[in-house]
C-alpha cells in the first residue's frame, strides 16, 4: 500500500495508541496539527484533501482495502448501504444538519421518494412521500434516528437492524391530533390510550388543531363548530393504521354525506353538504332470518357437553345464535308448501350446515390465513399464538365441507327413502378425530386469544377491522369459535326430529337411531378426552405449585381424586398444629404444607385448574409465582391401612385420622389432622372419597371395611390439641428455639 500523508487533528485523536497502529499498517506519513493555522497550512500543501474520521483509519487497516476517496467529510461507513430521503422539515437548518450528518456516516441522500429508497426520515405523516414509503413497505424513521446513528459513530458493529435505534420508527400517528366521535366512554378511553401509545395527542372536535375526526360506524352527524381542517373519517381508518404500523391514508375512509347538527348547509374540508341524513343500507330479508343473538355464556352450559342436554326437546342451537355469515349461494327456499315434514327438516340440516361451513370458511379466511401472512412491521401474531387461537378448525371445516357436499347431492335427488343418517355414520370416525382437539383446548384458545387482545394493540385493531366486515356479521372472532362446540348437539337434536318425521317403514327410520347414537359416542368420547386432558393439566399444575414436589408424582395412570385443608393434631409428618393440605390422588397422596403468607383467590375462570380445598373454584396464588406449598410426604395408597373417623363433638368438629404402614416401618402410625376451610364438602363425603381410593387399590368391593370410628379419648386427643392452629404452631416452634439459646448461653456460662 503506498504511503499517503495524513493530517491528525483533534484532542481525542492525537495519542489513540490503536489509530497510531492502524495508520502505521497503512504506511501512513502523518501530521500532528494542533491548530487552526497548522491545519490550514497542511490543507493548503496537500494536492487532496479527504477528511475521514478514525473508523475508516480503523476499517482500512484491518481489511487491508486503500482509504476512500470522498468528495465528502467521512467520518464512518455505518450507513454506507443506507439510500435516504426527507419530508416534513420545514427549518433549512434542520434539513442541512441531518444530510450532513448523514453523508458523515456514508448514507446517500435522494430527493425524489423511489423503490430505492431504504428508509424515509419523516417528520410528519401527511405527505406524498410518506405515502410512497407506506406503499413501498419502506422503513420510516424519525430525526432521533440519524442523531441515535451519529452519537453511536464509534461502535463498529453497530447495524441497522440494532434493538434500540428500531425504536426510534416515526410514531405512526406522529403530529395528529385525533377527536373521537359517537363512541362509549370506555371504548373511546381506549382509542385514545391507543393513540397517545402511537404518538397521537387526543382532543375535541372544536380544537383548532384538530386534524382528524374518526366516527362511529352508524352515527349521521356531526356538531356543526367543528374544525373546519378537520379530516372526518370511518374508524376503521384509525384501526388498519395501528394493524398497518403505518398511518392509513385518509382518502379511502373519509365520510362525505355527513349532516352537521344546526347547519345542514355548512361546508367542512372532506364533507359534502347535504340536507338529508344518510340512509342506513336496508337489510336483506334472508339475513333478518338468519342473524340471532350472539350474547350468551360462553363457558359454563356449552362446553359440558352431556348427553342429557340432547333428550330435552329444545330449540337448535345453529337456529338460536347462527348467521349466514360467508356464504352466499345458500338455498334460497326454506319454507315450501310442497315439502314433506321430513324433507322440510333436512332443508333446515342443510341450511344450518351451510351457515356453520361459512362461518368456518370466515374464521379460516377472515382470521387465519390473514395472521400467518407478511405484514409491515412484522408479524401480528407468532405462529405458536396463531396455532393455539385457530387449533384444528381446518380439519374440522374439511369433515363438515364433505357432509356439506352429501346434503347437497341428497337434496338435488330427493326421495323419501334417501339415507340421511348413512352421511354422518360414515363421517363419524372423521368427527371423533377433528373435534377433540379444539374442544378440549378451548379454554386455553380462549384465554391466548384474550390475552393477545390486550398484549397486541394491532392485533386487536385488526380483530376490530375483521368484526366491521359483513362477513363477519358483527360478531367477534370469540364468538365465532363457539360455534364449533355447539354444532354437535345441534346436529343431534335436527337429527332426532328426522326421526320423528320418518315413518317406521322407511329404512332409514332405525338407521337414523344408529347415526344419533354415533354422533353421541362422538361427544362420550369428546367429554371423556377432554375430563383426561385436564386431569393432566391438573397434575402439572400441582407440580408446579408445590416446592420440591417428587418428579415421580406425575404418571399417566395417576389423576387428582380430591384435595382438602387441614391442621395436624399429632406430630407425625410435622409439628403439631402446622396447616396441611392432603391431595388425595387415584393411587397414592401427597401431604403438602402451605406456606405462611401465601395468599390465595378462588375463581372459576378455568376448568383446569385443580381445586383447594374442595369443589369447583379453581385458585390462583399472589405470591409473585412463589410455590404455594413445600412438600412433605408422598406415600402410595397401600401403606394407609384404614381411616379413622373422630366422632364429632361440641368441642370436637371435623377431626379424621388414618394409619399407615411403611415397607421400612416397624409398626403402625396413626395420623390426625382436623379439617378447615371445607365449606363446600363435608367430612363424611371426603372420608367416602378417601375410603373408595382404598377399595379400588386394594381390589376389593366393600369400601366400608377401610373405615373405623373412636372418640377423642380412643385417639389420644387432648383439649390444648384440639385448639392448635398455625399461629399457636409458629409460637411454640420460637419457644423451643429460645429455650434452646437460652440452654446453650447457660452451659458457656457454667463452662467459664
Amino acid at each position: 500500500m503506498a504511503s499517503v500523508n495524513i493530517c491528525i487533528t483533534g484532542f481525542f485523536v492525537i495519542g489513540d495508541s490503536q489509530l497510531d497502529l492502524a495508520l502505521q499498517k497503512i504506511n501512513a506519513v502523518t501530521h500532528n496539527c494542533n491548530s487552526e493555522n497548522e491545519l490550514e497550512q497542511f490543507l493548503q500543501d496537500s494536492s487532496r484533501e479527504w477528511i475521514l474520521g478514525p473508523p475508516i483509519i480503523l476499517l482500512c487497516a484491518d481489511s487491508n482495502q486503500p482509504l476512500p476517496n470522498s468528495s465528502r467529510p467521512l467520518y464512518c461507513t455505518l450507513l454506507q448501504d443506507v439510500s435516504l430521503c426527507f419530508t416534513g422539515f420545514k427549518e433549512k437548518d434542520t434539513m442541512t444538519k441531518l444530510v450532513n450528518i448523514a453523508h458523515s456516516m456514508g448514507a446517500s441522500v435522494r430527493k425524489e421518494m423511489t423503490a430505492r429508497v431504504t428508509h424515509l426520515v419523516a417528520n410528519t405523516v401527511r405527505s406524498q412521500k410518506y405515502r410512497a414509503a407506506v406503499n413501498f413497505d419502506t422503513a420510516i424513521m424519525s430525526e432521533q434516528w440519524i442523531y441515535e446513528f451519529w452519537n453511536r459513530r464509534t461502535e463498529r458493529n453497530l447495524t441497522l437492524d440494532d434493538p434500540k435505534l428500531m425504536g426510534y420508527r416515526l410514531m405512526l400517528f406522529h403530529g395528529c391530533y385525533i377527536a373521537f366521535h359517537g363512541f362509549s366512554d370506555p371504548e373511546r378511553q381506549q382509542m385514545e390510550d391507543n393513540a397517545r401509545t402511537q404518538g397521537g395527542i387526543p382532543t375535541t372536535m372544536i380544537d383548532k388543531n384538530c386534524t382528524h375526526v374518526v366516527v362511529e360506524n352508524g352515527i349521521d352527524e356531526i356538531p356543526e363548530n367543528i374544525n373546519v381542517k378537520a379530516k372526518v373519517v370511518k374508524q376503521e381508518w384509525f384501526w388498519e393504521s395501528i394493524q398497518l404500523n403505518a398511518c392509513a391514508d385518509e382518502v379511502l375512509y373519509l365520510i362525505s354525506n355527513m349532516t352537521p347538527s344546526g347547519n345542514n348547509g355548512i361546508n367542512t374540508h372532506g364533507l359534502m353538504a347535504k340536507s338529508r341524513k344518510r340512509r342506513r343500507s336496508k337489510i336483506d330479508v334472508s339475513e333478518l332470518l338468519t342473524r340471532r343473538d350472539s350474547r350468551h355464556s360462553l363457558l359454563s352450559s356449552i362446553l359440558d357437553l352431556t348427553a342429557s342436554m340432547l333428550e330435552t326437546s329444545g330449540t337448535n342451537l345453529d337456529q338460536d345464535h347462527g348467521s349466514n355469515i360467508a356464504c352466499s349461494d345458500t338455498l334460497s327456499t326454506i319454507q315450501d308448501k310442497h315439502h314433506t315434514a321430513r324433507k322440510q327438516v333436512v332443508v333446515e340440516l342443510l341450511q344450518t350446515e351451510t351457515n356453520y361451513v361459512g362461518i368456518l370458511n370466515t374464521i379460516i379466511h377472515l382470521f387465519k390465513l390473514p395472521l400467518e401472512q407478511d405484514h409491515r412491521g412484522g408479524p401480528i401474531l407468532t405462529s405458536g399464538e396463531i396455532k393455539t387461537i385457530f387449533s384444528s378448525i381446518p380439519q374440522i371445516l374439511n369433515v363438515h365441507n364433505i357432509i356439506l357436499e352429501s346434503l347437497q347431492q341428497m337434496l338435488n335427488n330427493w326421495n323419501e327413502e334417501c339415507l340421511v343418517s348413512e352421511i354422518f355414520t360414515k363421517n363419524a370416525e372423521a368427527l371423533l378425530k377433528a373435534y377433540p382437539p379444539f374442544i378440549n383446548f378451548f379454554e386455553l384458545t380462549k384465554e391466548t386469544l384474550e390475552q393477545c387482545d390486550k398484549k397486541y394493540p394491532r392485533f386487536h385493531a385488526f380483530l376490530k377491522l375483521c368484526q366491521n366486515k359483513p362477513e363477519c356479521g358483527r360478531q367477534s372472532l370469540l364468538e365465532l369459535l363457539i360455534r364449533p362446540v355447539q354444532r354437535l348437539p345441534s346436529t343431534i337434536l335436527l337429527l332426532q326430529d328426522i326421526m320423528k318425521h320418518t315413518p317406521a317403514t322407511n329404512p332409514d327410520s332405525t338407521q337414523l337411531e344408529a347415526a344419533i347414537g354415533s354422533l353421541k359416542n362422538v361427544m362420550a368420547h369428546i367429554n371423556e378426552d377432554k375430563r383426561r386432558t385436564e386431569g393432566r393439566m391438573q397434575m402439572f399444575e400441582i407440580v408446579r405449585d408445590i416446592d420440591g414436589c417428587p418428579p415421580y408424582l406425575l404418571s399417566s395412570h395417576r389423576s387428582l381424586v380430591i384435595c382438602f385443608d387441614m391442621v395436624a393434631l399429632s406430630d407425625v409428618f410435622c409439628d403439631k398444629g402446622d396447616p396441611l393440605t392432603i391431595f388425595l390422588f387415584s393411587d397414592s397422596i401427597e401431604i403438602s404444607k402451605k406456606r405462611i403468607g401465601i395468599k390465595i383467590t378462588r375463581s372459576s375462570s378455568s376448568a383446569s385448574n385443580y381445586t383447594l380445598p374442595v369443589g369447583k373454584n379453581s385458585i390462583k396464588t399472589l405470591s409473585n409465582n412463589k410455590s404455594i406449598y413445600k412438600h412433605v410426604e408422598f406415600m402410595p395408597l397401600s401403606y394407609v391401612k384404614r381411616v379413622v373417623d373422630v366422632t364429632d363433638t361440641e368441642d370436637c368438629i371435623g377431626i379424621f385420622a388414618f394409619i399407615f404402614r411403611s415397607p421400612t416401618d416397624t409398626k403402625e402410625k396413626l395420623a390426625i389432622f382436623r379439617l378447615i376451610n371445607n365449606e363446600d364438602m363435608m367430612k363424611d363425603e371426603i372420608l367416602k372419597k378417601f375410603t373408595k381410593c382404598l377399595a379400588e387399590n386394594a381390589c376389593s368391593a366393600d369400601s366400608e371395611s377401610f373405615l373405623t370410628t373412636a372418640d377423642t379419648q380412643e385417639v389420644m386427643i387432648s383439649k390444648k390439641d384440639l385448639f392448635l392452629d398455625s399461629f399457636s404452631s409458629h409460637l411454640l416452634r420460637a419457644a423451643k428455639k429460645t429455650s434452646k439459646k437460652v440452654s446453650r448461653a447457660f452451659s458457656l456460662n457454667r463452662n467459664i
